[in-house]
């Protein structure tokens, strides 16, 4: 019997024991906060020139171009098959957040495919081209479309050709 009481009073003492290591793991903490975000995000062509290499110096190619966002439309009045225009526009980041293109790409193409060649460069290599830098205000890239006139055209397209391109930014990491 005295073994028992024994038992029972080292049972007592365990329950007791637990009970307060529950209830000093029971307590509820409360964390309460704010943030604020004060970054922006702001990539923006801003319109370039336009070049030409003409076969006949006396009517040489030209061609204009205009931007919306990150879209670039080309208009080009081409002279003489063989002759190239090569357009540019500069890509600005004037927000406070770095990015990376990820993608530099011919978009619309409402000309004839057989008369114009088109080739965009800097060519996309996936995360690699960095705009801005952490601490830059504005960072700036050159995008160029090249369009050539293709040598084996025998009749002139009518009217002027246009192309449009779009480039796409993302947050970098």
């Amino acid at each position: 019997m005295k073994r028992n009481n024994i038992i029972i009073g080292v049972l007592a003492a365990v329950i007791v024991i637990m009970g307060v290591a529950f209830a000093a793991f029971s307590t509820t903490l409360n964390i309460n906060g704010n943030a604020n975000i004060s970054s922006n995000w702001n990539i923006t062509f801003v319109p370039g020139e336009c070049t030409s290499t003409s076969k006949d110096s006396g009517n040489p190619s030209s061609g204009t171009v205009s931007v919306s966002g990150t879209t670039a439309t080309v208009v080009a009045n081409m002279s003489s098959p063989g002759d190239i225009l090569t357009c540019t526009v500069k890509v600005q980041n004037q927000g406070t957040l770095d990015a990376i293109r990820t993608n530099w790409a011919l978009m619309q193409n409402v000309t004839d495919t057989t008369s114009y060649t088109v080739s965009l460069l800097p060519t996309v290599n996936p995360g690699s081209v960095l705009v801005a830098k952490s601490g830059d205000t504005v960072a700036e890239e050159t995008l160029t479309m090249t369009i050539t006139y293709n040598s084996g055209v025998t009749s002139k397209p009518s009217g002027a050709a246009t192309f449009k391109a779009v480039a796409t930014y993302e947050q970098s990491l």
